[in-house]
């Protein structure tokens, strides 16, 4: 089922008499209700719902039931809870209750709710009630659910009399495939009604469809992905990006130019003249030859398509070749080829090409990013690859570290102070970072360093976009960032110590990205060569020396606790030692003593990973799959073992004994 249009359903409040004359088959005339009004209503009436609202079994569904059909949402809960956490909180400030409910209308999730909350218990928008269009008759959740559209229900627009009085804003969160995975809603009373609560409501949603899909490619595996990017950027042929449901998400050079410089981000009608279906069914069950393409801005072209499938088979995307017959001249200027932002980072190893792409994907969207990584990992270089991806190139980079700064002082970088704030302040004021950084990306580095007061003063300014300057409470200022930020530490073992907020860190890890340290890398010797030969131009060299075996096998070999900048140093050391003693090549001689003479290393650092691999991995086939169950044999909650999979690359899909 695919999402049939971003237009919004408003079925709003009418009179009673318009009410009652469609429930007394009197749908005619001066009291005549809306012909959208009539079309929801007369459905609910065919799937047997109650003009009342309330039935008589209105029971709630309960125990090994319920959690049967919560498991359905589990990963979409677990993936977006910040964005959830973030909208309670916005729609309760206005009185609202937020509702997370199943594909099939059974509300999962409540929270929030404000001086709403008990009414919300009596009127029965509570765990465990059904709010399908059979049970309620039109509703927000059951018509967002049915239309696959965004609704919003008013007073009497509901068909149910019990909910006359409610107001209700709902979107449906859909998978990459165009899915209905369950339905977003806030309701609260009439008098209450508030467009900023449904603006909030369909940017959650918005926001967790796209978690789906990040994750979707996440678990189609980083092998995938990096043969994409791969043959997409050094192919010579035309090559095109489609992802579910039929949005052209990347062109390479080559596609460009064929086609014009059409941008990223279109359906591929207009550009293909084929839909969705179409492409799937091509990649499936190829044309001998090519499918030659007779509508669209690719006529002419010859079609060749390729499935990417999701852990269940299903197709995620689909990798398009166009070949571009010789005969044909084309009079479209060549457009130049978008730079790749994240083509200055050297990449042989498979775990960092894995990071890279996943960032690639973020760096599309507006989610703040936790980047994972050890002191020394190239962190700066890494986000900044990720800003100049991503809408925001145009604006400002703006990167601090948190653990440099004295606490006392770390607010005002952050937000500025007014004149005379505190002793030592400049005289005149100064803007913050926050301010420096609006339109663009700030990078907060080391933020597990920063102090408690301190945090909680950042969730205001992230979950609202204003801010005062120290000393300056009359004056509100506002800045539009994306913040990413970075550490070295295990934050979730900072929360369960009460280090760092649980709320701040749910709202900073929108997206996590994993760097691996330079020990874990398998592209050591071919990082050296690339700095090497970066290094050596930059000293002098008339070309860059070669790297004996010798020198090589104690690079493989140390431990390198100060990942690449040490690498960096140990390389500059060793240029200097072999220019001096006019070698053309390095040798084991030009490294540091402390290299040439390593400690030993018993520990094995793979073990404790194997360990754990091993121990879910029994877990979740003992249980077919079954999350709740290998969380429960584990002793770890549900949200634990999805973590743990996606660190560990283990599929969390239904299985057999």
């Amino acid at each position: 089922m695919e999402v049939r249009g971003e237009d919004t359903i408003v079925i709003d409040n009418v009179s009673e008499a318009a009410w009652e004359a469609f429930q007394m088959n009197r749908a005619a005339g001066r009291l005549a209700p809306p012909a959208l009004h009539v079309k929801h209503w007369q459905r609910s009436r065919r799937l047997g719902a109650s003009p009342e609202g309330r039935r008589v079994d209105d029971a709630l569904v309960r125990g090994e039931a319920f959690r049967l059909r919560s498991e359905h949402v589990e990963l979409l809960q677990a993936l977006g809870a910040a964005a959830l956490s973030q909208a309670a909180a916005e729609v309760s400030s206005h009185d609202f209750v937020l509702l997370m409910a199943d594909a099939d209308g059974m509300i999962v999730r409540s929270a929030g709710g404000g001086g709403f909350r008990d009414e919300a218990q009596r009127v029965r928008l509570m765990e465990g009630a059904e709010w399908s269009e059979a049970a309620r008759g039109t509703n927000a959740i059951g018509t967002a659910a049915a239309e696959l559209r965004p609704t919003i229900v008013m007073g009497r627009g509901h068909y149910g009399r019990s909910y006359h009085e409610l107001a209700c804003y709902a979107a449906p969160i859909t998978d990459p495939h165009g899915r209905l995975v369950g339905v977003l809603d806030a309701t609260s009373r009439l008098d209450r009604a508030n467009p900023a609560v449904g603006q909030a409501v369909f940017s959650a949603s918005s926001v967790l469809s796209e978690l789906l899909r990040l994750e979707a490619f996440a678990s189609a595996g980083g092998s995938v992905l990096r043969v994409l990017k791969s043959t997409m950027d050094r192919t010579h042929e035309a090559m095109i990006l489609v992802e579910a449901p039929g949005r052209v998400s990347r062109l390479n050079a080559a596609a460009r130019i064929a086609l014009g410089g059409v941008p990223a981000g279109g359906s591929t009608r207009p550009l293909l003249g084929l839909g969705w279906e179409s492409l799937v069914e091509e990649s499936l069950s190829p044309t001998a030859g090519g499918r030659e393409l007779t509508r669209g801005q690719a006529t002419g072209l010859r079609l060749r398509a390729e499935p990417v499938l999701d852990g269940s088979g299903l197709p995620l995307a689909v990798c398009v070749t166009l070949e571009v017959p010789r005969r044909r001249p084309s009079n479209r200027p060549p457009a130049p080829a978008a730079d790749d932002a994240f083509g200055t980072l050297f990449a042989q190893d498979p775990t960092l090409l894995d990071a890279i792409e996943w960032a690639r994907l973020v760096a599309r969207s507006d989610l703040p990013v936790m980047l994972l990584a050890e002191t020394g990992s190239g962190k700066e270089l890494f986000v900044r690859a990720i800003h100049e991806a991503s809408d925001r190139a145009q604006g400002p980079f703006v990167a601090v570290n948190c653990g440099a700064i004295a606490p006392t002082l770390l607010e005002s970088e952050l937000f500025g102070h007014a004149a005379g704030a505190f002793t030592g302040a400049d005289p005149r004021g100064r803007e913050g970072l926050f301010h420096a950084a609006s339109g663009g990306t700030l990078f907060l580095d080391e933020v597990a360093e920063m102090p408690l007061a301190m945090q909680a003063a950042l969730l205001r300014v992230l979950d609202s976009g204003a801010f005062h300057r120290v000393g300056d409470h009359r004056h509100e200022q506002r800045s539009d960032v994306r913040v990413v930020c970075a550490t070295c530490r295990d934050l979730e073992a900072a929360v369960d110590r009460g280090d760092f907020r649980q709320d701040l860190f749910y709202r900073l890890r929108g997206a996590s990205v994993r760097l691996p340290a330079l020990r874990d890398r398998a592209d050591i010797l071919g990082l050296a060569e690339h700095l090497v030969a970066k290094r050596s131009q930059r000293l002098g060299w008339p070309a860059p020396p070669r790297i004996q075996p010798d020198a090589a096998e104690l690079l493989r070999r140390h431990a390198w606790p100060g990942n690449v900048r040490e690498l960096l140093s140990v390389l500059d050391v060793a240029l200097l030692t072999a220019r001096g003693r006019g070698a053309t090549a390095l040798e084991a001689r030009d490294l540091p003593r402390e290299l040439r003479a390593p400690r030993d290393d018993d520990g094995d650092r793979g073990a404790l990973r194997d360990a754990e691999a091993a121990a879910l991995e029994r877990a979740l086939t003992a249980h077919g799959g079954n999350v709740s169950a290998a969380a429960r044999e584990l002793g770890v909650a549900r949200s634990t073992v999805y973590r743990l999979a996606r660190r560990l690359g283990i599929s969390t899909k239904k299985r057999g004994r």
